[in-house]
């Protein structure tokens, strides 16, 4: 996608500009939400501004927040985690009751505000590196920042339905193991988001950290074969929210472990044993 990041002049906000075609239903999805009452649930990284472009109708520029993949830095503690999916759940619902199919519910869509956790930001193109491009990054541990706020981004494959029994066609999204994707045979886009999610936590949660063995129901409901089978994003939040309550508060402060970090489809710019290294022996570039 035709993406860069940019200062805005008015305030000196990082930005992003994405580029999209004005034939989608993306531009339609962020005007109709806007118009609706403010809601906690609407995880959708807001539409800050939107650029026309003076020789042409077929496309604009969107700016957007300056947002960081939501898994990098590493998470520390199960608590965390459960945050984390609890805020895409209500994200999914959230569309879900405006009849909006995101399509592209995957790991490289969901972000979180890392002002917080890299109060001196990072290199947009090299995530590893300070704005400068040169110098380390600063980092805090999210156990030290107040929690940390996650957003949905791309509406790029989103679908306006009527109803969230509406089917269509296609083989989009950045997973492609979706069994029901298919170019011919009209499948449910609602779950597929379902799918979608399910995954991440599956295998960017539990194939990565020791300590999330809880979330293997959740994660296995939400990635079944046949799709009627799998729950809403209503259901899913529940499902979660019952497991939450019958967790101990011991055992949610618990430390969690990066221990096959090659085992999703994410790649960490800060490893956990970096972040945990530096947090107990204070070194300069870690802020605590």
């Amino acid at each position: 996608p035709c993406v860069l990041d940019a200062v805005r002049m008015s305030d000196g906000r990082r930005v992003v500009i994405r580029k999209t075609e004005t034939w989608k239903d993306e531009v339609p999805i962020y005007q109709r939400l806007a118009r609706l009452p403010k809601d906690d649930r609407n995880r959708l990284a807001p539409l800050l501004d939107m650029i026309l472009l003076p020789d042409t109708d077929s496309a604009a520029f969107l700016v957007l927040p300056f947002l960081r993949e939501y898994y990098d830095p590493p998470f520390s503690r199960v608590d965390q985690v459960v945050r984390c999916v609890s805020q895409f759940l209500e994200a999914l619902r959230y569309l879900h009751e405006h009849d909006i199919a995101h399509r592209d519910f995957c790991a490289y869509n969901l972000m979180m505000d890392a002002s917080q956790l890299l109060p001196g930001g990072h290199h947009f193109a090299a995530p590893y590196k300070a704005p400068d491009g040169r110098s380390a990054l600063a980092f805090r541990d999210r156990a030290y920042v107040s929690p940390v706020q996650y957003f949905v981004i791309d509406l790029g494959l989103a679908a306006q339905l009527q109803t969230n029994e509406d089917l269509v066609t296609g083989v989009y999204g950045q997973d492609k193991s979706v069994p029901e994707l298919s170019w011919d045979v009209p499948y449910n886009p609602f779950k597929v988001d379902i799918y979608q999610l399910g995954n991440v936590i599956l295998h960017n949660m539990l194939g990565i950290y020791s300590g999330l063995e809880f979330l293997r129901p959740l994660a296995e409901s939400m990635t079944q074969r046949d799709p009627q089978a799998r729950p809403t994003s209503s259901e899913a939040l529940q499902m979660l929210e019952q497991t939450f309550k019958s967790l101990p508060s011991s055992f949610l402060n618990q430390s969690i472990q990066v221990v096959n970090p090659f085992g999703g489809q994410i790649r960490f710019s800060i490893k956990q044993a970096t972040l945990r290294d530096v947090v107990e022996t204070s070194k300069l570039h870690c802020i605590t």
